[in-house]
């Protein structure tokens, strides 16, 4: 049977709203997880384009692509006999669904496509596709390009059959996502003059520049920082949050950020109180990651500001003095303002907390797949290194790789698997 992995560039967040799908991505997948094939499209969304700062698209790219209605046929050959996959389905079937609707292409109400999202949190105690990524050493080329993040979820799709698809639940759950549409028409993007793919080569404008060899992941933007460790089966919550990042990461205050919530809450099916709640937890974990390594920067200051305006809630206390943050080329060695002690080559004193953010780089005795899915059970989250990541667990300390660079410069400790172990069997011991 196999997968069709897709994913979709918006000009925003709710169709019901108006707005409308301006890149699709597929990726074709055999049932081990191997890629068969791909296709991209840009679509021309008869309105304008939405986040072109995000997504990169502008109204000149899509003034010569095909109308949803041109491409609808060809894209629901792609996906027919396969199951449907997408990272955070509820957003993406949401538009699917209603642009296929447009030209008589029916989806029943009940149905929907896997959910790495949601199958990556309860497996890999990561939900943000960039945060799976980093846990499972994916590459992520062409972030918010349709078919780059198709990509990429095609491979934490490949994990996921590795590690759970001898499931049960698994199996249950692609039968489901069996696509139900057919369509006998094979091609019809062959209009004179319509260029239905980004050119060779081509980067989206918010990333033109060829991207740095070190990129110190715990002094990004809070909102690509931020994770909320929740119970894995609560899939509204996470949708929500999914999209909230989505919302905070243009770094604009409007009031089209406050209609942009209130679509994402349509899609998440979540009550005023629940929300307050999420909104007051984000909040929190952004201070905590803002104040990980004691050092809160004057960016970090700007962004708590900012997420809280957003979020309608009081802007946090914090330090009124900050000295410099370190150079990304000159190692930390201060103390983190825990008891926790800072980052040495020949491993550090360290202690988990529930919830704690823990992330592995290099090769263990255990796959990566293995550690990931047993923290992620003892409900603990992964993903890139940020300021308030309790540990750095690597085959060799001494390693020069991008996390270990950023544990260095933040007083993370790094240690070796054989001390982390210990540590980790003495938590679940005392949880139990």
């Amino acid at each position: 049977m196999g997968f069709a992995v897709i994913d979709l560039e918006t000009t925003g967040f709710s169709p019901a709203r108006g707005d409308r799908i301006v890149e699709v991505g597929v990726v074709l997948v055999d049932d081990t997880g191997l890629i068969e094939g791909e296709w991209t499209t840009l679509v021309n969304p008869q309105r304008d384009v939405g986040p072109t700062h995000v997504h990169g698209i502008r109204a000149s790219d899509v003034t010569s692509a095909p109308l949803f209605g041109d491409l609808a046929p060809h894209l629901v050959s792609l996906l027919a006999g396969r199951s449907l996959v997408a990272h955070n389905q509820a957003f993406d079937l949401r538009f699917l669904r209603a642009e296929l609707d447009r030209h008589g292409f029916d989806l029943p109400p009940a149905y929907a496509a896997v959910c790495t999202m949601l199958w990556a949190r309860a497996t890999f105690g990561a939900a943000k596709l960039g945060d799976v990524c980093a846990a499972l050493d994916i590459t992520h080329e062409s972030a918010h390009a349709a078919l780059g993040d198709a990509r990429a979820t095609a491979h934490v799709l490949s994990a996921l059959i590795s590690s759970v698809g001898h499931t049960r639940r698994w199996r249950e759950h692609v039968t489901q996502a069996h696509f139900p549409l057919s369509s006998t028409q094979r091609d019809p993007l062959s209009t004179p003059g319509r260029d239905v793919t980004r050119p060779p080569g081509w980067r989206p404008s918010n990333s033109a520049k060829a991207p740095m060899a070190f990129v110190d992941t715990a002094s990004l933007p809070l909102w690509e920082r931020v994770s909320i460790p929740i119970d894995h089966s609560d899939a509204a919550a996470s949708v929500y949050l999914d999209m909230l990042t989505r919302v905070l990461e243009d770094g604009l205050i409007s009031t089209l950020e406050y209609s942009r919530l209130d679509a994402i809450a349509e899609v998440a099916h979540l009550d005023p109180e629940r929300i307050a709640s999420l909104h007051a937890a984000y909040l929190s974990a952004a201070t905590a990651e803002a104040l990980g390594d004691g050092v809160v920067s004057d960016a970090e200051r700007r962004e708590l500001a900012q997420i809280a305006t957003i979020l309608d809630l009081p802007t946090p206390e914090l330090p009124q003095a900050a000295p410099p943050a370190p150079s990304p080329s000159i190692p930390a060695t201060r103390q983190r303002d825990d008891a926790r002690t800072a980052a040495a080559p020949t491993g550090s004193a360290f202690t988990l907390t529930p919830g704690a953010r823990i992330v592995f780089t290099g090769t263990m005795s255990r796959s990566r797949e293995e550690w990931t899915r047993a923290i992620a059970e003892a409900g603990f989250i992964t993903g890139s290194v940020t300021k308030n990541c309790a540990v750095l667990v690597a085959e060799d300390p001494a390693t020069q790789s991008g996390k270990a660079k950023t544990a260095r410069n933040h007083g993370i400790p790094i240690v070796t698997e054989a001390e982390f172990t210990p540590v980790f069997e003495a938590f679940l011991a005392r949880a139990c």
